[in-house]
């Protein structure tokens, strides 16, 4: 059953685009709610904001590919459109979608990633959340991670020592085919 959640999981992110996920969110979801700062209804609410949010642009802008991440009902945007046209499009799109606090657009103009590039995103997700589980004094149950692209987005909130995680990110960059960290965990 395990082994078919997990195929599962390998299949979403592969159709979505970009590689997201929740460090503890393996081991099962009233694990990784019961431990995370938000809660569960927390969770739960920006799980519900990201698939809204989702719908808008799959409707409005069909021809981008997105990756939507939720923290706080803050959301993160990364992906790539094809024009300026559509990024402007698709960030109103966010703005103007109920629940959304605040928008942190990291898309880029070009082409949209591939097969190949969206497994080595699912790659550098796993090795960077490998990095952050690793480094002490760090919450890993209040950071979310996200790799679009071969750029690395932290977001969380209460995740430990700021000076741990500083540690963790540079060990993040180190990583084979990460062009990036960008950090978005709120101290």
């Amino acid at each position: 059953m395990l082994k078919k959640i997990l195929m599962l999981g390998v299949v979403i992110t592969v159709m979505t685009g970009c590689a997201a996920t929740v460090i503890g969110a393996g081991v099962g979801a009233a694990t990784a709610t019961g431990a995370d700062a938000r809660g569960g209804g927390g969770v739960l609410g920006d799980q519900s904001l990201e698939h809204k949010v989702n719908s808008v642009l799959d409707a409005q802008v069909p021809s981008g590919s997105f990756t939507v991440a939720s923290y706080d009902s803050d959301i993160l945007l990364a992906g790539q459109v094809p024009s300026q046209k559509e990024y402007n499009k698709a960030n109103l799109a966010v703005e103007n979608t109920e629940g959304v606090k605040k928008v942190l657009n990291h898309l880029k103009i070009g082409k949209k990633e591939s097969i190949g590039d969206i497994s080595k995103d699912a790659y550098i997700t796993s090795a960077a959340k490998t990095r952050l589980i690793a480094q002490k004094e760090v919450n890993t149950n209040n950071i979310k991670v996200v790799t679009c692209a071969g750029v690395v987005y932290l977001l969380g909130k209460d995740a430990g020592d700021k000076i741990q995680i500083n540690g963790a990110i540079n060990g993040i960059r180190e990583i084979s085919g990460v062009k990036d960290v960008v950090n978005l965990i709120k101290f």
